[in-house]
């Protein structure tokens, strides 16, 4: 068979070659059988626009085998007014420029997801919790195929943090715990009348009665007596114990951080769970860990440094067999994220040129509550400073700048170096601290380095504002 002509009908918005391109069909095109792919591929293709709600392909006329058939489409209405429902007008009008929504776009589900899934966290980041959020679409008769939104909310009551429960801590106490969550804060609380809130995993570990309070001397003991007087008072001063999911999730991951730095590296949040009153608008927040077991470091070794001996690589580490394991200070002593302070390996070497140096911890041994590693050193050669480049000065002289710099051309490069060389423009006061950036690029070919330092001049007003509270430039 051979398509002798195409005929698209139910369009309202949108061009008749549009659609034709779209489908992937047009008048020439041969195929076997009616039950062809072809058409298949051309439904397909149309709903993979999400522009039609409908698409239907017939055959309107044979002849031999010439036929004739009729594409016939639903388009999706586009947007005509939109209107929040139940919110105030400042929230509407931020929530508006969140979402973005525009007259004229077609609705899609995708849209609708879109405004909801904002909306919900715009209020969850407000501290609400039992939000419901539904939308209804009218025909606008302002536009032709168009609809308008009605989003209804109800975001119900605010929900503050009546308690955090751990669940699982036999060697971190809750109070310890609970410092750590930065953004998922408990209300205040005074009362006589404890919660009696029982927790989803059973008791939780860390509350203590008045009688084992006493029998332990707890009145000793700062972290005991808090405990003790936890369920009947509480004082958080700067504390609006709204619940908000990001900050909360971003506490969970200090949390396990923290057990890292204590030498717990298997601790893990095994579960959590959000119980919320909704009578009283409380929320109970219970965290369940696995702590693990206690690690300390072992034996450390070194390979690949010629440079420099172990002794004085040693003292620059500072890490003795027997100090609690914790992966950061190491990688940091290392110097695996550079620090502007020095006094890391990485930097002790490329303060001597090195700056194709690498360093790499391997675990070699881990027995019982004991890590043994091996560091791992690529010195690789000294690097000299070839190129020294500056941008982004349209008033400054290029001389003004280039004498605060102690990285010139010809001299080995120097981490600290760079550092003081950063400083010393900021201290200029001409430039804008933030986008001070010495763009570090290694030739490896040659073993040379280019510096190309890229400013950002400070505005006429800063500097006349620098220069008033300063006393000049």
């Amino acid at each position: 068979y051979k398509i002798a002509s195409v005929s698209i009908t139910g369009i309202k918005h949108l061009d008749t070659s549009i659609v034709l391109s779209i489908s992937g069909i047009q008048a020439g095109d041969k195929f076997n059988h009616p039950g062809s792919d072809i058409f298949s591929k051309a439904i397909s293709n149309m709903w993979r626009q999400k522009l039609f709600s409908g698409v239907q392909i017939y055959v309107t006329n044979i002849q031999d085998d010439n036929v004739s058939i009729e594409i016939a489409v639903v388009e999706r209405p586009r947007l005509g007014n939109f209107k929040f429902i139940g919110i105030k007008k400042s929230d509407a009008e931020e929530l508006q420029g969140k979402i973005g929504l525009t007259k004229q776009t077609i609705i899609t589900e995708n849209i609708r997801r879109n405004v909801k899934e904002i909306t919900t966290k715009f209020y969850q980041d407000k501290g609400y919790q039992n939000i419901k959020i539904n939308i209804d679409e009218k025909p606008d008769p302002a536009y032709a195929n168009s609809n308008s939104m009605f989003i209804y909310v109800d975001k119900g009551k605010k929900v503050r943090i009546d308690e955090v429960n751990f669940y699982g801590n036999e060697m971190v106490d809750d109070i310890k715990l609970k410092k750590q969550l930065k953004g998922t804060k408990e209300m205040s609380k005074l009362t006589l009348n404890p919660s009696k809130y029982q927790g989803p995993y059973g008791p939780s570990s860390d509350k203590m009665s008045f009688k084992e309070y006493m029998k332990d001397w707890g009145f000793l003991s700062l972290s005991k007596t808090k405990r003790v007087l936890d369920p009947y008072f509480r004082f958080k001063l700067f504390s609006s114990a709204k619940f908000n999911p990001t900050k909360y999730e971003e506490d969970k991951e200090k949390l396990i951080k923290y057990y890292n730095s204590l030498g717990y590296r298997d601790a893990q949040i095994v579960e959590d769970t959000l119980v919320t009153d909704t009578a009283n608008a409380h929320l109970y927040v219970n965290i369940k860990v696995n702590e693990g077991r206690k690690y300390y470091f072992g034996n450390i070794t070194w390979k690949g440094n010629a440079k420099y001996p172990d002794s004085l690589l040693n003292t620059i580490l500072a890490i003795q067999k027997g100090d609690i394991y914790n992966v950061d200070i190491l990688n940091k002593r290392l110097g695996k994220e550079m620090s502007q302070d020095g006094g890391d390996i990485s930097g002790y070497y490329q303060d001597d040129g090195y700056l194709f140096f690498r360093v790499e911890p391997v675990e070699t041994a881990v027995y019982n509550d004991t890590i043994d590693h091996e560091i791992r050193i690529t010195e690789g050669p000294q690097a000299r400073i070839k190129n020294v480049t500056i941008a982004g000065n349209e008033r400054t002289k290029d001389h003004v700048i280039r004498r605060e710099l102690r990285t010139m051309p010809g001299e080995l490069f120097s981490r600290s170096d760079l550092i003081r060389s950063q400083r010393e423009l900021s201290n200029l006061n001409y430039f804008n601290q933030e986008t001070i950036n010495p763009g570090v690029v290694p030739n490896s070919d040659d073993g040379t380095v280019d510096i190309n330092w890229k400013v950002e001049e400070k505005s006429s007003d800063q500097l006349e504002l620098s220069a008033g509270w300063g006393g000049g430039i």
